[in-house]
């Protein structure tokens, strides 16, 4: 929340992370991929140290977009759902990602939801109108997280199209934000003692969150662009829901990926999908080009770029294909080498400083270094 590092020591109870996962209505792109390729160098990273980790990544299968895109295409919202959340797990399984202990749906936690909701209510923090909303004004620090003034919440939530009605029958306050609502005739409706609907986008993260992983949690992560209102609002709920705090020991945000001078994002229409990128190069080509980039910065997907990538994987298969066949006397992997990836990822996980330390293994033909390093940086995905 001050934006600064966080030290994290050895200890014995797993380290808990919980990521944002999709909202599964269109196939993975690689501003998706980058996502959950950096946090997949990070559980890995903490593993091989000998740090348990328990990893819990979300597929919100109850929200507005998700709906919007099954009256489009004409088909039931579950099947759609269904259909692309095995498209996500596809695509990470090639680019061999370490699967996350958990992946909860929300339209399997409508009662635990529910529940929640209900506590926030009867505890004064949310009121009901024609929607169950949470009241911003009895949470302090609204707006930290995320470091927004409320004139640049405001803007935000009316660029996302979020802002909502403020009135006797609706919002108290522009910022309050839903933790029940009503359905449209075509949504899927659960009983509740506010009424028929469903789930607000905040609660359903929160909930999910605390029952898998507790009521304080080591690090939440998702992309730049959760930060407000998403973060900032489920961080609001968690700690009047526990009364403890922080909710999170540390966030870390992924910066937005770009194609051709703008995000990269399924409402225009500029997607590079994973799909495309392993037609011109190995899994593990497309996963080191994405954990090539500072993970909390923006950067321009370029196929040039990718093709840089195929061409040192290729390198690194030829060389390790070579030392398997000359079956060379195993040895350790150079300390230098290894201390500095290890440093390299211990610090603010800098994978490009990382992806430089692999680089320097393959130079100096340390094949067990290499070996190492490249399990962490592409996981199980394929060389050729």
């Amino acid at each position: 929340m001050t934006e600064r590092k966080v030290r994290f020591d050895p200890a014995r109870k797993p380290l808990t992370l919980y990521v944002c996962g999709v909202t599964p209505y269109d196939s993975g792109h690689m501003g998706h991929a980058f996502t959950f390729s950096v946090f997949d160098v990070l559980v890995r990273f903490l593993e091989a140290g000998g740090q348990r980790v328990k990893y819990v990544q979300n597929v919100t299968d109850i929200d507005d977009p998700l709906f919007e895109r099954a009256r489009r295409d004409e088909i039931g919202w579950r099947e759609l759902a269904e259909r692309e959340t095995q498209v996500h797990i596809r695509d990470m399984t090639v680019l061999g990602w370490r699967p996350p202990d958990a992946m909860p749906r929300v339209s399997d936690e409508i009662k635990r939801i529910v529940s929640a909701s209900s506590k926030l209510h009867s505890s004064g923090y949310a009121y009901r109108t024609d929607a169950l909303y949470f009241d911003v004004s009895k949470y302090r620090g609204y707006g930290r997280l995320s470091h927004r003034t409320r004139r640049s919440m405001l803007r935000k939530l009316r660029d996302e199209g979020l802002l909502g009605k403020v009135g006797p029958t609706a919002k108290r306050d522009a910022l309050d934000f839903p933790l029940w609502r009503p359905s449209a005739r075509d949504e899927p409706a659960w009983p509740s003692k506010f009424g028929e609907g469903r789930p607000g986008w905040h609660i359903e993260c929160s909930v999910m969150a605390m029952h898998y992983l507790g009521e304080q949690i080591d690090i939440h992560g998702g992309g730049r662009d959760l930060q407000f209102s998403h973060h900032e609002s489920e961080r609001a709920q968690s700690e009047s829901l526990s009364g403890k705090k922080p909710f999170a020991r540390a966030w870390m945000h992924t910066g937005m990926v770009r194609y051709q001078g703008r995000k990269m994002s399924k409402s225009l229409g500029n997607l590079v999908k994973v799909s495309q990128a392993l037609q011109r190069a190995p899994a593990a080509a497309v996963r080191l080009y994405l954990v090539s980039h500072r993970y909390g910065r923006d950067w321009d997907f370029d196929w040039q770029g990718l093709a840089r990538s195929a061409r040192l994987v290729e390198r690194m298969r030829k060389f390790l294909a070579d030392d398997t066949r000359a079956g060379t006397r195993k040895t350790p992997p150079g300390p230098a080498l290894m201390a500095e990836f290890n440093a390299a990822l211990a610090d603010d996980l800098d994978t490009p400083r990382a992806v430089r330390a692999l680089r320097a293994a393959l130079r100096q033909r340390d094949a067990a270094a290499l070996r190492a390093m490249k399990e962490i940086l592409v996981g199980s995905a394929a060389l050729s």
